[in-house]
């Protein structure tokens, strides 16, 4: 309230005088948040200005959450980040209108064609860009992160070095990144604790991240799960090995059914069945001192199995708790519904798509990709302001 006191006293032209790019949205954004507070104001109450701004945000022990023993990522550097986690009141009133401000052109009542500004790149780094202004932390969630760079846009989105898509470089310091990163395969696993070690937290000071070596599963009578992946090993047949990359290292699945079709006679050849741990995304948190109240962001890209991970994870939150922005694979679902349907004609990208519409989602394409908003957040962040 202190920093946002300076901002009300100072003139909206000296305000805007010399910013550009995210600064001037950031600027913008902030501007109207406080203009539309105020207006909400009473005389007699002049200390609820913004509640859902001034009420003690959601924090995490750092000691817990980060030990620098629980892997190379957080051993890499002496900071950690802010203990305090943005919470989803303060991330649905920068969604409005970033919602408003990139994503007006396509009607949020269905799936439409992306304008180029309204895209997970730009939310993302907006959201961090506020995060850092707010001295406090973005929890994101991603499952599927296999090595943390290959087709990876939470890589391209914040530790990439390409120009970015709200105008400015890249991100040079990430202390206000918290990522939770779930990736089942074993090898796969090993190359993300490296790329986040040598590529994100020597290179641009990432304090902490919550790498979990575990598949994702909505079945309450398991704790492992039979996960079916390309077996890599030396000993592995020449049929094998001389598959491509993408083929070896990115197709691993709990949905073994089909996995065999996948890869027919091949099948018994080439793939095996590790049992892995496996537990629901709000229980692999807890056990990491996490709560899943205030994730910012998930990033999903698990094969096909995208719309059954969806199913669970929607009823495992209450609708006010469910994540702002959710990212996730649509190829490979619409591949499945070609050569592997599902019984009584049902689409899986279909079943995907309707639920996170009841669920207040408005939907965009991005090629391989569907970006999901929650725009129903939106009025419910201002009924509390009301409130």
């Amino acid at each position: 309230m202190v920093a946002m006191s300076r901002i009300l006293r100072r003139s909206p032209v000296s305000i805007f005088s010399s910013l550009s790019g995210w600064k001037l949205f950031l600027a913008a954004t902030t501007l109207l948040l406080l203009t539309r507070s105020f207006k909400l104001q009473t005389s007699s109450d002049n200390l609820s200005v913004f509640r859902s701004f001034t009420k003690e945000s959601a924090t995490i022990d750092l000691n817990k959450v980060c030990p620098s023993s629980a892997n190379k990522i957080n051993a890499s550097n002496d900071h950690l980040p802010y203990p305090k986690i943005m919470e989803l009141e303060e991330i649905y009133s920068i969604l409005k209108y970033w919602y408003e401000f990139k994503c007006a052109k396509v009607n949020a009542t269905h799936t439409g064609e992306n304008p180029a500004s309204c895209n997970f790149h730009s939310i993302g780094q907006h959201l961090l860009h506020h995060a850092i202004e707010l001295k406090e932390t973005l929890l994101t969630v991603q499952v599927g992160a296999m090595d943390g760079i290959s087709n990876d846009p939470m890589f391209e989105m914040y530790g990439g070095r390409k120009q970015d898509h709200v105008g400015v470089q890249s991100f040079k310091d990430l202390r206000n990144w918290l990522p939770v990163m779930i990736e089942p395969v074993p090898t796969n696993f090993e190359a993300l604790i490296e790329t986040y070690t040598e590529k994100i937290a020597k290179t641009k000071n990432l304090g902490c991240a919550v790498p979990i070596n575990a598949a994702v599963s909505y079945d309450s009578s398991e704790e492992t799960c039979p996960f079916c992946h390309t077996n890599t090993s030396e000993s592995a047949p020449k049929v094998c090995t001389d598959l491509p990359d993408w083929k070896k290292f990115q197709i691993g699945t709990l949905d073994c059914g089909y996995s065999k079709h996948y890869h027919k006679e091949n099948f018994d050849l080439c793939i095996v069945q590790d049992p892995l741990p496996c537990s629901s995304i709000t229980n692999l948190l807890a056990e990491r001192f996490l709560s899943s109240e205030n994730i910012g962001m998930v990033q999903i890209d698990i094969e096909g199995y995208e719309y059954i991970l969806l199913e669970g994870f929607m009823k495992e939150l209450p609708d006010h708790l469910l994540p702002p922005v959710i990212h996730f694979e649509r190829k490979v679902m619409v591949a499945q519904d070609e050569i592997y349907p599902l019984q009584e004609g049902k689409k899986r990208l279909k079943i995907a798509e309707d639920l996170m519409k009841s669920k207040g989602y408005a939907l965009h394409h991005e090629g391989e990709d569907l970006l999901a908003i929650r725009v129903s957040g939106f009025r419910a962040s201002f009924d509390n302001v009301m409130s």
